[in-house]
């Protein structure tokens, strides 16, 4: 595809107070008119035809393309006067111009978006008649809304206003395609009156039988077509949001669990009516879409293989999702799920989807599959999640995770994993990676710059202080160096609740822990690996054996836990020593959300925090005084 066919012939009436006479297509956009900044994008990806539509000032927009030398590119200007043809009347107008394959440009939308990327996805589908680029936006609930299925067709148009009854997916048609001119021939002969690509040509298109396609991306494209949408825009510009946003760079995302997560846990979400957002989802992911984070959300949905519900069940689920996100402003990028499950023998179940998939978390398939088509980093991105499932495909897949004490709050035990921070809820999540991440990588940096390769690192200090928060951050930062770290919780060896004794020491296998510490403590003489216990929360009883960790020499071996400043003797006073301290008030409520989890009532939580707390201040008195204060961001 060479030809690029932009609509320049707006009279730009919403923005005359900024035009100062100017035709809409040569409006100022940070010192370059927005028209040039088309022709450039264009020219990038290798269009050397423009088909130039215009009529309101179109001697100006004449001039100005050849004071630029048409930018070494063969442009054909179209003026048909005054006419109002609409945007496909335009096109059909200039029918003999028209080369066979061509991309259609608003002339009043910024845009940084891989045309190649598009314009190949186009190429895979010869029998649509046009390809539209379409996006979620903050605002479905006054947009003409696009209905597309699971295989990229689209079903259907919704114009504004919407039905308030029923839900739609959050996707905008964004007034940028790919056309096949030969599908346009039934409409030859229209463009004597107003017809519009959106709300005539592609309906009608559809209801006779045309097939249009669909390729959803989140890249930026925005009408500035108001001074205040220009605004927004320029603003965006001098951010660098726009120069970012398209897929040819590497982007970062949060992929966020479904249920237990987004919405309230009730076992399976089998109908619309089941599904509710948490509180304050909605603000959460609002924020990640003002960020320079994607959002996407992975979710097993084993209800459609068990035939609990339809595969169009679930879209009417999603539909839901999406619509209460788009009323508050928010929405997400891209939603994948998985329908599969392994087990058999329920009622109704579909047996081809019965199959150990690669798509199921915890395997990687749907993380996978968004890293190949938006070109995503993921050491730079995060999940969040309820289960152990989501913390697992997140380390497989090499993503920071976040466990969100909603749902199931990681005591589904399903996997023995340990995710790098523990907050809340979403909202606290996203907080976490926008807000007090960033500051506690600075704050750690500044700390760790002594540790070198086979070095131990003891972190200590009061229950739910941040210790395993300030361990995975170290771990992050160490990283970015080429450090690898290893990171041992003294709370796997807790004893089981019959053979604790009185005191923080006597409740841990402490002769095993500091066994453990000696035999890394030499480099040189280290283990391949460790045999590692897990305590049970819920059952407050150590399992064994639960997993082999892998060393080398070269591991930074991090010691974390209540316990780990004690054991200064056997690690023959190592330098690396850290207590680390949060706001009283904030650790009380950290403490009391853990003992409410586990089943203690309000009363019971509040007994236990005090005997912990009394327990813990006489217990690090002694042993932190040669330890590196560390104050933790507030979550």
């Amino acid at each position: 595809m060479k030809q690029l066919v932009i609509l320049a012939g707006g009279l730009g009436t919403r923005l005359a107070e900024r035009l100062n006479g100017l035709p809409k297509p040569l409006i100022d956009i940070c010192g370059v008119s927005l028209l040039e900044r088309q022709i450039q994008l264009a020219k990038h990806y290798g269009f050397i035809n423009i088909l130039l539509l215009i009529n309101y000032g179109a001697d100006q927009i004449i001039k100005f393309c050849c004071d630029h030398n048409n930018w070494g590119l063969n442009i054909i200007f179209i003026d048909d006067g005054f006419t109002f043809r609409g945007t496909a009347g335009a096109v059909l107008h200039a029918w003999n111009y028209l080369e066979e394959e061509f991309l259609v440009m608003y002339g009043d939308t910024m845009l940084n978006v891989d045309l190649k990327r598009f314009c190949n996805y186009h190429e895979l589908y010869p029998l649509a008649a046009a390809t539209l680029f379409l996006h979620p936006n903050d605002h479905p609930k006054d947009s003409d809304l696009v209905d597309m299925n699971e295989d990229g067709y689209i079903s259907c148009f919704y114009s504004y206003p919407h039905d308030g009854s029923k839900f739609y997916a959050n996707l905008v048609n964004a007034a940028l395609y790919c056309v096949r001119k030969h599908a346009l021939l039934q409409w030859c002969g229209c463009e004597t009156k107003t017809l519009d690509f959106g709300k005539h040509l592609f309906p009608d298109m559809l209801n006779r039988g045309f097939i249009l396609r669909g390729y959803r991306s989140s890249e930026y494209i925005k009408d500035c077509g108001t001074p205040a949408r220009l605004d927004k825009v320029c603003v965006d510009f001098e951010l660098g949001k726009i120069e970012k946003s398209s897929l040819k760079y590497p982007q970062m995302a949060v992929f966020v669990d479904r249920d237990g997560t987004i919405n309230r846990e009730v076992g399976y979400v089998k109908s619309v009516d089941q599904f509710e957002l948490i509180p304050n989802t909605e603000e959460a992911i609002r924020k990640l879409n003002c960020s320079k984070y994607m959002v996407f959300v992975v979710t097993n949905q084993p209800v459609i293989s068990r035939g609990e519900c339809t595969f169009l069940g679930l879209r009417e689920v999603h539909k839901k999702m999406e619509t209460l996100l788009g009323n508050r402003c928010a929405y997400i990028d891209h939603i994948y799920y998985c329908p599969h499950y392994p087990d058999k023998g329920f009622i109704g179940e579909i047996g081809h989807l019965k199959i150990d998939c690669e798509c199921r978390k915890p395997k990687t398939g749907m993380i996978d599959t968004a890293v190949e088509k938006f070109n995503l980093i993921c050491n730079k991105s995060w999940m969040v999640g309820d289960t152990t499932s989501d913390i697992l495909a997140a380390n497989r897949a090499g993503l920071k995770s976040i466990l969100v004490e909603t749902g199931y709050a990681g005591l589904d035990y399903k996997y023995l994993v340990t995710p790098d921070f523990i907050v809340p809820d979403l909202n606290a999540a996203v907080t976490l990676i926008l807000d007090i991440y960033p500051k506690l990588i600075e704050l750690v940096s500044q700390l760790v710059f002594k540790i070198k390769p086979g070095d131990l690192v003891f972190i200590g200090g009061q229950s739910r202080s941040g210790k395993s928060s300030f361990a995975s951050a170290l771990k992050h930062v160490l990283a970015e160096k080429g450090i690898h770290v290893k990171i041992l919780s003294t709370d796997r060896w807790l004893l089981n609740e019959s053979e604790q004794g009185n005191g923080v020491l006597a409740r841990h296998s402490l002769k095993e822990l500091e066994d453990i510490v000696f035999s890394v403590a030499f480099p040189e003489k280290r283990p391949t690996g460790l045999s590692l216990p897990l305590y049970y929360r819920l059952t407050k009883a150590q399992i064994r054996d639960v997993e082999v960790m892998k060393l080398c020499s070269n591991d930074v071996i991090v010691f974390e836990g209540s316990v780990a400043l004690a054991l200064k003797d056997a690690a023959f006073c190592a330098e690396h020593r850290f207590f680390v301290e949060i706001n009283k008030d904030e650790q009380k409520k950290r403490m009391l959300r853990e003992y409410l989890l586990l089943g203690l009532t309000m009363q019971q939580s509040e007994v236990a925090y005090q005997h912990r707390i009394e327990e813990e201040i006489s217990f690090n008195a002694g042993i932190s005084l040669d330890a590196t204060r560390v104050i933790i961001p507030q979550i």
